[in-house]
């Protein structure tokens, strides 16, 4: 696979002379966290979240231009790059983005994210601590950046992963179902993760089938092994300020149970990404938790008739 397919060609750019409040304001208008800096028709340098200083930045950006603070020496790559050839440059620079660019011309970009992702989890599990941390890097975009990738780790787990899984392990981590036929509807104790329906709704939010199946594939990665004791998922995604922004993308997960409460975890964050993210880590605590409560019981209940 080559960068061309997987890079983002709707670029958002700034000039070296603008304001770096400007370009701070840009990145949380467009939820990205690179921007490409363009001066006379030709890329100069690359200006991220953590050049700004990120959210407690606002003396860095104080009174400085763009060029103040980017990066100016810039390692790009071409449409052709493969994968691997981009992968192995970001380890070895230690940065977070990739200019794609066709002669002089900018013609897209992709990030450290894109790349391993596009990849496999193999690659992430050889990574550095170092390396990891341009994935953990806080990243804001309304539409997830167009990939359907929120946190590598998350994902994961953070474990390599497992060779040699049986059908029934797989079967536990299957993405959750979109709709399912009446025929196939779950039976309480008999159900596999490929029929737990989970029913996704968006307010304010664009969210493409895409990113909607990563997140059925990350609640099958983290419940899937829970799925004989869940009868449905409901994700609610909402952008709760609109235009005024802020520490405004809820993520609202329901889980209902068998037999059990159901569980509601809700997180709110500045970007929907960690929003998801955190949604998906607590409503995983959590299912954990009550599922593991209720076998807890059933074997005092066991060993007390004895």
């Amino acid at each position: 696979m080559q960068l061309r397919e997987i890079m983002r060609t709707r670029l958002v750019t700034i000039g070296p002379k603008e304001a770096a409040g400007e370009a701070w304001i840009r990145m949380r208008r467009h939820r990205i966290r690179h921007l490409a800096v363009i001066d006379a028709m030709r890329l100069v340098g690359v200006v991220s979240e953590r050049d700004l200083g990120g959210r407690a930045g606002a003396d860095v950006r104080k009174n400085r231009s763009v060029q103040d603070l980017m990066t100016p020496h810039v390692v790009s790559a071409e449409p052709g790059t493969t994968l691997d050839q981009a992968a192995d440059v970001m380890r070895k620079q230690l940065i977070g983005c990739l200019p794609v660019l066709e002669g002089d011309q900018l013609v897209g970009i992709v990030t450290a994210t894109d790349v391993f992702e596009a990849l496999g989890s193999s690659a992430i599990d050889t990574m550095s601590r170092a390396e990891r941390q341009l994935l953990r890097a806080p990243s804001s975009s309304k539409r997830l950046g167009g990939q359907p990738v929120l946190n590598r780790r998350s994902r994961t787990s953070g474990k390599a992963p497992q060779k040699g899984l049986n059908a029934g392990e797989n079967k536990k981590r299957e993405p959750f179902a979109d709709r399912l036929p009446r025929a196939l509807k779950r039976e309480a104790g008999r159900t596999d993760a490929p029929h737990v329906p989970a029913n996704i709704r968006v307010v304010g939010v664009e969210l493409d089938e895409d990113q909607k199946q990563y997140i059925r594939q990350t609640l099958g990665m983290k419940l899937g092994k829970f799925a004989s004791s869940i009868e449905r998922v409901s994700v609610r995604l909402k952008d709760v300020n609109g235009p005024r922004g802020g520490v405004d993308q809820l993520c609202r997960i329901k889980v209902v149970l068998s037999g059990l409460p159901s569980i509601v975890f809700q997180s709110q964050a500045g970007s929907l990404r960690d929003a998801i993210n955190g949604a998906l880590t607590g409503a995983e605590r959590a299912v954990r938790r009550r599922v593991q409560r209720r076998r807890v019981k059933a074997t005092k209940r066991k060993s007390t008739s004895r």
